[in-house]
């Protein structure tokens, strides 16, 4: 139990970190592209701000999102255990795919997250869900092969 507990908070927060630093890279490219400079320092300072301030809100949102998603996903593993690092994966992208189109339908403005205006943000800021899938099994079920791999010293 306390193994699948730091499974999914690791997943939680690993989703939540890439995701932020997604969403960042999507908000300061549509800044530059309005020929506003900005330099390496602005860049660091924008990453930290938003990793303080949205990562937290991400994760709120990931948490009930995965939580269901990998319920479903050891569901299926269940059936078919042969692909089940596929479910958690796959159960983790669409879960959050759906999550944002579910949030940004109820939200006032046209979506909450900025990334998610652009085919390629959404489904970039989706594979973090995917992402959040990959880790969890990883640590959750990890395969003979990947427990017996060397620590990098």
């Amino acid at each position: 139990m306390v193994r699948m507990f730091v499974a999914f908070l690791s997943a939680v927060v690993g989703a939540a970190l890439v995701g932020t630093v997604i969403q960042t890279q999507f908000n300061l490219a549509e800044i530059t592209a309005l020929t506003v400079d900005v330099d390496m320092a602005m860049r660091m300072d924008t990453i930290i701000h938003d990793l303080l301030h949205f990562g937290p809100v991400f994760a709120l949102m990931l948490t009930p999102t995965l939580l269901v998603a990998f319920i479903v996903a050891r569901g299926l593993s269940l059936w078919r255990p042969q692909f089940e690092r596929g479910w958690f994966i796959i159960g983790g992208g669409l879960g959050l795919a759906c999550t944002f189109w579910v949030v940004d339908s109820l939200a006032p403005m046209p979506t909450l997250i900025a990334a998610n205006r652009t085919l390629v943000g959404f489904l970039l800021m989706s594979s973090t869900g995917a992402f959040a899938g990959w880790i969890f099994d990883r640590l959750w079920h990890p395969q003979p092969r990947e427990l017996a791999e060397e620590l990098p010293a």
